[in-house]
């Protein structure tokens, strides 16, 4: 009998959601530009998200951004 193994997933708004979610556009991209250039454009992108797109109470939105940007800092960092 095959176990079955769960991945479990972030949930959305936290680090290790965001440190996902730039991890898998930066290995499913081809990069053309510097990774810094693309991490920053990917942030962008989800900070336009977060900002616009996402219903939540401000409070939420603002813990989420905190968290996104804190990841863009350390991606940078590291690339």
């Amino acid at each position: 009998m095959k176990k079955e193994v769960f991945k479990l997933r972030p949930l959305f708004g936290t680090v290790e959601y965001f440190e996902q979610k730039i991890a898998n556009c930066l290995s499913n991209k081809q990069l053309r530009k510097n990774k810094k250039e693309r991490i920053s454009e990917i942030v962008s992108e989800l900070e336009n998200e977060i900002r616009y797109d996402f219903t939540c109470h401000e409070r939420i939105k603002e813990e989420c951004l905190e968290n996104l940007f804190k990841v863009c800092k350390k991606a940078s960092a590291i690339h």
